[in-house]
């Protein structure tokens, strides 16, 4: 198998291919019997998400096809079986089953997945389907400092691109993939849980997403914020010409006894956004809470020196946030004079989050200007309606208070 990396320099592969093939009959069209052992062979593309390793089986070869008796190895960590039968005269035909079960596969290095599927490959070479069903087990965040934005830029938003030529152009996609039960994942800076429901056309030479991915609940940090996903948010991919998510995702936070709703609609490329207050405030009112932590009146009113301390402190956190949570493992980082409460002479205060499990939130801020102006907060999530806050305040007392999360 080493001989392949003659057509391909950088393709990993191993193993023996053992023929013990007779010929009989005339020249021009003989009769042919024996067998193929596949003995340990591994293919491991370097740009595939996953390889195949230790393969081994027999091909039967008969006098006008191959049949798959026996085949099986390893893909991703799982379990891979082949059957079937494959034709080649007078041309290519193709009839084989595929299973895999306990398969890990990673995208763009920062998903990770655990999936089990069953395919069907049939047709020819110039016109072949691959169907079936894959089941995502698992799911999960390869790096604990997950940029949303980036994973969200791989999904190709531009125009159409013309149909490829050659063999991947002639193999039709028709793969559906669903998650066995609601999906919980979970990061530092993202926890998802949800269902997903997608399918998989086009041909394997440009394929493409359509269906709905569902989030029922969990959470996101942006802005060094904490906003809680709201349920009835959905990403939908109806374009069956390429990958274009459609977002209609709801995202909550409070902010100054502020109940702030963010609606992220359309596209990527042109995406909407809405904002919606609690008590009720204007556009740029929310958006300066989100922001500066302050209304515009409330920034209005502080005075100028303060102010100049509120952009000093806002410009160090923007600076090295971003670098001690990917060092620190923190979920959120955020330095802000406007933390420090109705102080005359407000410090300003320094804030850490950081996510310990899928249930559990731990919350440390304190006053740089005071030593004795701690707050201590745990939160832990029993389950989608129920949670649990334990807090130690500025004087040492602790409060337990009990929520229970519903929708009207």
């Amino acid at each position: 198998m080493k001989l392949l990396r003659f057509f391909q320099s950088d393709l990993q592969s191993s193993g023996k291919l053992a023929l013990d093939v007779r010929a009989t009959g005339a020249i021009g069209h003989p009769t042919l019997q024996g067998q193929i052992r596949v003995q340990n062979v591994t293919v491991i593309p370097p740009d595939a998400p996953v390889g195949v390793e230790h393969l081994n089986g027999v091909l039967e070869v008969t006098n006008d096809r191959v049949t798959i008796t026996r085949l099986t190895g390893q893909s991703g960590g799982g379990q891979i079986s082949v059957t079937g039968i494959m034709g080649y005269r007078p041309q290519l035909e193709m009839n084989v089953a595929i299973k895999a079960a306990g398969v890990r596969v990673r995208y763009q290095d920062a998903i990770r997945t655990l999936l089990d599927s069953d395919f069907t490959l049939q047709g020819t070479a110039n016109a072949s389907t691959l169907s079936g069903r894959v089941i995502i087990e698992n799911l999960g965040f390869t790096q604990s400092n997950l940029d949303l934005t980036q994973l969200a830029s791989s999904f190709p938003t531009g125009s159409e691109t013309a149909p490829s030529q050659g063999l991947a152009n002639n193999l039709r996609l028709n793969i559906s993939v669903e998650s066995s039960q609601n999906l919980s994942v979970a990061s530092t800076a993202v926890s998802l849980e949800g269902r997903v429901n997608l399918k998989v056309v086009g041909t394997a030479a440009d394929p493409v997403i359509v269906g709905r991915t569902s989030l029922d609940s969990g959470e996101v940090f942006l802005m060094s914020k904490r906003f809680q996903i709201q349920p009835g948010s959905v990403i939908e991919f109806d374009n069956p010409n390429r990958t274009d998510p459609l977002l209609n995702v709801r995202l909550r936070t409070t902010v100054n006894q502020y109940d702030l709703t963010l609606q992220f609609l359309g596209p990527l490329d042109k995406m909407r956004t809405s904002y919606i207050s609690d008590p009720p405030l204007a556009t740029a009112d929310v958006i300066n809470l989100l922001v500066r932590g302050q209304t515009v009146e409330q920034a209005e009113a502080v005075p100028s020196n303060f102010g100049a301390s509120s952009l000093l402190a806002q410009g160090a956190a923007s600076g090295v946030s971003s670098g001690i949570q990917k060092l620190a493992g923190f979920s959120s980082f955020s330095i802000d004079p406007t933390l420090g409460g109705n102080d005359p002479n407000p410090g300003a205060r320094v804030a850490l989050q950081k996510r310990l499990s899928k249930s559990f939130l731990f919350t440390f801020s304190t006053d740089v200007t005071s030593a004795q102006r701690e707050i201590i907060q745990g939160e832990y999530q029993f389950n989608k309606r129920w949670s649990a806050t334990v807090t130690r305040n500025e004087n040492g007392g602790f409060a337990i208070d009990g929520k229970f999360h519903t929708t009207f």
